[in-house]
């Protein structure tokens, strides 16, 4: 397709980005809703005491079962630790082999997935574990090819990025939309039958107007060899007696990186403490997403108050179709405050420090909110819910974005993902930890692990002091 007529297309192309990623992109996400249909169809109900295999349909759905609760968790915990590494596979899929291979690839998984989920029952329940990872696993690609799109917009690109992450972050009301199919006599099956049909959809996107490698700048001038000049610090903030260290690498391809300089930025307190920050905060989003049902049913009284607040929680995380794009502002915002800095270091790193500064602040009003159990605090928990999910995966990967050369994004935000997603697979050692103690000695050592995140911006902020002194010196 020539690039004239894409350009004339291309907000159709964005609208139809928006339509893939809410409907299939984080389902995982919607762990809340679905874990309430799984419970109330009996999945691994014998692991309750009575040890029937209906026991929530006699019962309550609010009986007391950690064996079960556990068991579902798991299946949480393996999905989205599958939603991490399945990013940097897939990308890495989509650096050798183009951008349609990784999205058939993913398409693919998610249908499997899909399906076996819907032939999930209760004498097979230990196929819930695969199905939900594949869906995991295939549906992260669809934020990742088409944030590519906003490659089309010269002005505005950063607002189509925030367009369609608020679509994939909101993505998870499509599980309250199968609950609430459920609680109308639709049945899991059923629902995600057409899940795994209308999922063919996404092969128009694939095949007709998306490219075979990625989406090419519009102002993109097409090279094969040129010079890129990469600015590496050595150690911001901390050795006076050094500057930036500019390292030239001739390249001649856009595939080709310099390895020896991925590692000396990987080895900068720029990069390593924002993967710590990262790891700590996702896991504190992680944590309360797959315990929320757990939280719930401590909490209310009654089923029916189960489900009408479980409904309500994923009203207001549908809101990130609105909070993501105010949180790209809020960094926009501070861009332009700081774009007039001495120093290309402050220029770059300075804008993000605000950001990450108020999501450590959100995570611990989360933690301390969630710390009452009053149900009153209810629909508090869940607005600051949304304003920490949204805020929070606008700036994993804008500050990659800002303070790293261009070269080394994909790299730099791959190695991010996996380790991040590895690292969260220490929630069901929360979750254990939360079923056989305590839930508030949980959230009491996730508000100290909230805490030390704050080492990072607190540190980006005395590399860049320091790095504007120098330049102050030098002048």
């Amino acid at each position: 397709m020539g690039a004239s007529k894409q350009r004339k297309l291309r907000f159709l192309y964005v609208a139809w980005a928006f339509c893939e990623s809410f409907g299939f992109g984080g389902l995982v996400f919607g762990w809340g809703s679905f874990v309430y249909v799984l419970k109330d169809e009996g999945l691994y109900a014998e692991l309750c005491n009575n040890g029937t295999s209906n026991s929530t349909h006699n019962g309550s759905l609010n009986e007391d079962c950690p064996d079960r609760d556990s068991r579902l968790e798991l299946v949480f915990t393996i999905g989205s630790t599958c939603a991490g590494i399945g990013s940097f596979v897939l990308g890495q899929i989509s650096f050798y082999f183009g951008m349609r291979v990784a999205r058939i690839v993913a398409s693919l998984c998610f249908m499997c997935g899909a399906y076996i989920i819907a032939f999930t029952t209760n004498d097979l329940p230990w196929l819930i574990f695969p199905g939900m990872a594949l869906v995991a696993f295939g549906g992260i690609s669809l934020i990742m090819t088409n944030v590519q799109l906003s490659n089309m917009f010269p002005v505005g690109g950063g607002a189509v990025v925030g367009i369609i992450s608020g679509a994939f972050d909101s993505s998870s009301g499509i599980q309250l939309m199968v609950k609430l199919g459920y609680e109308q006599g639709i049945s899991r099956k059923t629902s995600y039958l057409i899940l795994a049909s209308t999922h063919v959809l996404t092969f128009v996107s694939t095949f007709l107007f998306l490219p075979k490698d990625y989406v090419h700048p519009v102002q993109e001038e097409y090279v094969v060899t040129q010079e890129i000049e990469l600015e590496i610090p050595e150690k911001p903030g901390l050795d006076s007696g050094k500057t930036e260290k500019k390292v030239t690498s001739k390249t001649t391809s856009d595939n080709e990186v310099n390895l020896s300089s991925l590692v000396r930025l990987i080895r900068t307190p720029t990069y390593l403490l924002h993967v710590m920050w990262v790891c700590l905060l996702q896991l504190r989003l992680f944590y309360i997403l797959g315990s929320i049902n757990r939280i719930l049913e401590k909490e209310l009284e009654n089923k029916k108050e189960v489900s009408d607040y479980t409904n309500v929680m994923l009203y207001v995380l549908m809101g990130g179709i609105v909070a993501s794009p105010l949180a790209g502002a809020f960094l926009e915002l501070n861009i332009s405050l700081f774009k007039n800095s001495k120093s290309s270091f402050s220029r770059s790193v300075k804008p993000n420090i605000m950001s990450l500064t108020l999501t450590s602040a959100l995570g611990v009003v989360l933690s301390v909110l969630l710390l009452l159990e009053d149900p009153s605090h209810l629909y508090y928990i869940f607005v600051f819910l949304v304003l920490y999910r949204s805020i929070f995966y606008t700036m994993v990967n804008a500050y990659i974005v800002l303070a790293f050369p261009s070269a080394f994004i994909g790299s730099l935000i791959g190695i991010t993902t996996v380790t991040s997603g590895v690292f969260c697979l220490l929630q069901h050692a929360l979750f254990e930890w939360s079923a056989r103690r305590n839930a508030k000695e949980v959230n009491i050592f996730l508000i100290v692990l909230i805490g030390i995140s704050c080492i990072h911006p607190f540190w980006q902020w005395i590399a860049c002091r320091r790095a504007e002194q120098r330049e102050s010196t030098k002048e």
